[in-house]
């Protein structure tokens, strides 16, 4: 029995699409289940809640810290993978400036130099840039967010939100757009 090819790429990049959400959820929770779900999971049959604290015969273990964070991104991202710094970047809760764009374009090329601006001199905004043909080895930041053309920006908050804006952007619209996920 032979599938079709149109069916076969629809499967694929549903896979592939599966595998990116996944992924940015992993990354987004840190791997941690939040104190509700963990409260509802650990209750009685009888419907009491058991006593806040560690379960019986494991140790209390500190929370999870920054470096902690930023280390199991080291691990995760191998070192020629072109996406590490990214989310190293994003372990460490930084905002991310990310542009895909052409190198040729006169809008490419102006809305590079507003990205290049902004990363000048601010160490909490981490800015990178790569080419529109490239998008696919960024797959772990970008999966879902569906970019289309070219020149695209992605600004990603301290939290994980992502923003895109695909075509041309102005260095204040940019500037806005960094200030805004700065302060969330």
């Amino acid at each position: 029995m032979a599938i079709s090819r149109p069916l076969l790429l629809v499967l694929v990049a549903a896979f592939g699409l599966l595998v990116a959400t996944t992924a940015l959820r992993v990354l987004g929770s840190g791997g941690e289940s939040s104190a509700a779900t963990q409260g509802i999971s650990s209750s009685s049959p009888d419907g009491a809640r058991p006593a806040a604290g560690p379960p019986a015969g494991e140790k209390a273990r500190p929370p999870a810290r920054k470096a902690d964070a930023a280390k199991q991104a080291r691990k995760a991202a191998k070192p020629s993978d072109p996406q590490a710094p990214v989310l190293r970047a994003l372990a460490a809760r930084r905002v991310v400036v990310l542009f895909f764009g052409q190198y040729r374009s006169a809008d490419d090329q102006a809305t590079r130099r507003a990205v290049r601006a902004i990363g000048r001199g601010r160490k909490d905004v981490a800015v990178f840039a790569a080419s529109i043909n490239d998008v696919a080895d960024y797959a772990r930041v970008v999966g879902a967010l569906g970019i289309e053309q070219s020149p695209s920006t992605i600004v990603i908050d301290r939290k994980g939100q992502a923003r895109v804006v695909q075509g041309f952007l102005d260095k204040g619209s940019l500037r806005q757009l960094v200030a805004d996920a700065r302060s969330s």
